[in-house]
């Protein structure tokens, strides 16, 4: 038996790997998932496999797109609703209307804890920064990164709305097991949320572009409305008062709250051939089910900024005569920061609130062979949000098919994923190990930037329940 301090040791020794660890896409199926299981559905804590699951520090960081790859670093350090937008090298299917979803997810020392056979608790930290860039013109902002010195295809119309948003949270997680029967097991669960937001960026509006290359002049002009919790200054360059998302990833600032959380069920049918638990055998040890079906609501809630004495300022901008063929896009947003805006649409706000990236997630989870190991998983993530949403992130809705091979100590995963916004499709592996998880949702982000980029690794401490009671 290892001693407590051995735990304490390792767990401090994990934390160095904060910034290389990853998880998520194809491990949150994973019988075995424990933490992160809760985190795609808060039904899982409770018969998890698990009588404690300790995670001592993951990160996952995604990035989809119908366009290009996004440069997420630059986004998380300084973002100012133009800048993540840097395509340089990977322009792929430029149209008035493109869009894009890019995030960081850093999971903290987390806990989930199998207290009763029929009762789990869990205890989950985590640092996230979420972007979305919903209908931007993909012809223009290659013009103005330098990829095209021709002006035409720049032409057009799009609603353009780019959030981005900073925050931490700490979830208290229950779940309990509603059903037992011979056949039929049904559980519940939900998390609630302690917000507090790092900050936001918003920037909307409708941008025209004409044959020459030029926003247009009003009435057709190009109006944008900005908004920018990190700075008092309203401006698109002014971003001395941000600091990189990786910084605080340990940290908790207390400054802007907020409440939100998850709410989940998950279904099982255990026939009586793959219903194998003897009178010896703990039923939260083992597999029992032929066919799972589940189903969460997850991140719900709001964060507040601007309330008490540091008010939002909101800044309102008529655009119009603004060569693009000869602007690059830092000239392009020093341009825009010096348009003046009037005094009533400048004036300062008592506060606005950013709404969480709202998602209902799916699951169809198939054993293939009721005295083997080997899994296929079925799985749909749909953005419960939109475009029209202000200050709300919106999810790209993702199809993802995953067959895997389980047992305790190992499981192997392949996620096929199809982006709905990008039709695309996307090939992965994933492995885990005892202690180690790794592994990518797209194996092309190895090779070049595609649609799809992401990469995982995680370390964590698993205490199993014993299969022998």
């Amino acid at each position: 038996m290892r001693s407590f301090p051995f735990y304490i040791l390792w767990l401090f020794l994990s934390l160095p790997l904060a910034n290389r660890a990853q998880i998520h896409q194809g491990f949150t199926y994973d019988n075995y998932g424990g933490v992160h299981n809760v985190v795609g559905n808060p039904a899982n804590s409770v018969e998890s496999k698990y009588k404690f699951h300790i995670n001592a520090i993951s990160y996952n960081k995604w990035n989809l797109s119908d366009f290009g790859a996004v440069d997420l670093l630059n986004i998380e350090t300084k973002p100012n609703g133009f800048n993540g937008l840097d395509f340089k090298e990977n322009k792929m299917n430029p149209t008035n209307q493109n869009n894009l979803t890019a995030n960081s997810d850093v999971m903290l020392p987390s806990v989930i804890w199998g207290f009763h056979p029929k009762h789990a608790a869990g205890l989950i930290w985590r640092s996230r920064s979420f972007t979305d860039y919903q209908g931007f013109n993909g012809n223009l902002w290659t013009r103005l990164n330098g990829s095209d010195p021709i002006a035409e295809g720049v032409s057009g119309n799009s609603n353009f709305n780019n959030t981005v948003h900073q925050w931490d949270e700490v979830g208290l997680n229950y779940a309990t097991v509603l059903l037992n029967s011979n056949y039929h097991f049904l559980k519940f669960g939900g998390t609630i949320k302690y917000l507090s937001g790092r900050g936001g960026v918003e920037l909307r509006g409708n941008i025209d572009v004409d044959d020459a290359g030029e926003l247009l002049t009003s009435p057709n002009s190009t109006d944008l409305l900005y908004v920018n919790t990190f700075s008092d200054t309203g401006n698109f360059q002014n971003n001395s008062e941000m600091s990189p998302f990786y910084s605080n990833a340990f940290g908790f600032k207390f400054k802007n709250f907020g409440v939100g959380g998850d709410v989940g069920l998950v279904y099982e049918w255990r026939p009586r051939e793959t219903n194998r638990v003897g009178v010896r055998n703990s039923s939260s040890g083992v597999n029992t089910y032929k066919l799972r079906i589940s189903a969460a609501i997850l991140d719900l809630g709001t964060i507040a900024y601007g309330t008490k004495n540091n008010n939002i300022r909101k800044k309102e901008y008529t655009a119009s005569d603004i060569p693009i063929a000869t602007t690059s896009l830092e000239d392009f947003n020093t341009s825009l920061s010096a348009i003046p805006s009037g005094e009533s649409n400048s004036t300062e706000q008592g506060s606005v609130s950013f709404g969480l990236p709202t998602a209902l997630n799916i699951g169809l989870d198939y054993i293939l062979f009721n005295d083997k190991n080997y899994y296929l998983n079925l799985n749909y993530l749909h953005g419960l949000t939109n475009n029209e949403d202000e200050y709300t992130n919106t999810r790209a809705n993702l199809l993802t098919f995953t067959p895997r091979y389980e047992t305790r100590d190992l499981s192997v995963y392949l996620p096929i994923s199809y982006g709905v916004s990008s039709s695309s499709i996307h090939a992965g592996i994933g492995l885990r190990y005892k202690y180690i998880t790794a592994g990518c949702a797209a194996l092309n982000t190895f090779i070049e930037d595609k649609p799809l980029n992401h990469i995982y690794v995680g370390i964590s401490l698993p205490i199993l329940e014993e299969v022998f009671q």
